[in-house]
């Protein structure tokens, strides 16, 4: 499964464009008074501006090549942005997914990751740099019931859980691309902040086609 878009809200519109536009270095692809989208590898990650968000924030993951991580890390350092640390480590090895990641904030507050899935043959010789974010890895999904919401869109997407399905954590997909859903009141790893929902539109590809409305209209999942 490949996360092709993803819309999320934000109430800091011009500092979310020099963010990711000058400090990231993404294409903008699309500018208008209150919206934005920029190219992330093969995803476009848009933006639309709501002054009514206050503490809501949002769990992105973009995939980096498998053997770019350490120059990643270093990439991001230079450009002046705060690594989460937790334990006195800012580098994190999931062993069950057989991945390395790091973890900070953009202007939002929103949790954003860089991840090296070591099982996808993605290597580069060339050095580090913006167009090695090769595309959106992940979107985390605070529901109510995780169990339930799997089911609804396991069943109109045929999207099976990767690895174990539990009661408060089940992501969704596979190395290419993963929903994140998460209980409402589990904290996000690594930096112990408790979830909150909020307006998420999400394309992805291969997974048919179909499109489904979640948590009381506040998700949308388009499959392309």
């Amino acid at each position: 499964m490949k996360i092709t878009e993803v819309l999320l809200n934000t109430h800091r519109f011009e500092a979310t464009k020099a963010f990711y536009g000058s400090l990231l270095g993404m294409e903008v692809l699309e500018e208008t008074t209150s919206r934005l989208s920029f190219g992330a590898g093969d995803s476009v990650l848009a933006f639309q501006e709501n002054s009514l968000m206050e503490n809501e924030f949002y769990h992105v993951a973009f995939a980096i090549p498998t053997n770019k991580f350490i120059e990643a890390k270093q990439w991001v350092i230079e450009r002046g942005i705060s690594l989460i640390s937790r334990s006195g480590e800012d580098e994190f090895l999931f062993e069950g997914w057989n991945a390395t990641a790091l973890y900070f904030y953009d202007p939002d507050h929103n949790l954003i990751e860089f991840i090296a899935h070591h099982s996808l043959d993605n290597g580069v010789d060339e050095a580090f740099g913006s167009k090695h974010l090769l595309r959106i890895s992940e979107i985390g999904l605070p529901v109510d019931n995780v169990p339930e919401f799997c089911e609804k869109i396991t069943e109109m997407f045929q999207i099976d859980s990767w690895g174990e399905a539990g009661q408060q954590f089940t992501p969704l997909g596979d190395a290419e691309g993963l929903l994140i859903v998460i209980d409402k009141e589990r904290p996000w790893f690594p930096d112990d902040r408790v979830p909150c929902g909020f307006n998420t539109k999400v394309v992805i590809k291969g997974a048919g086609s179909a499109s489904l409305s979640l948590q009381n209209g506040l998700y949308e999942l388009r499959s392309i």
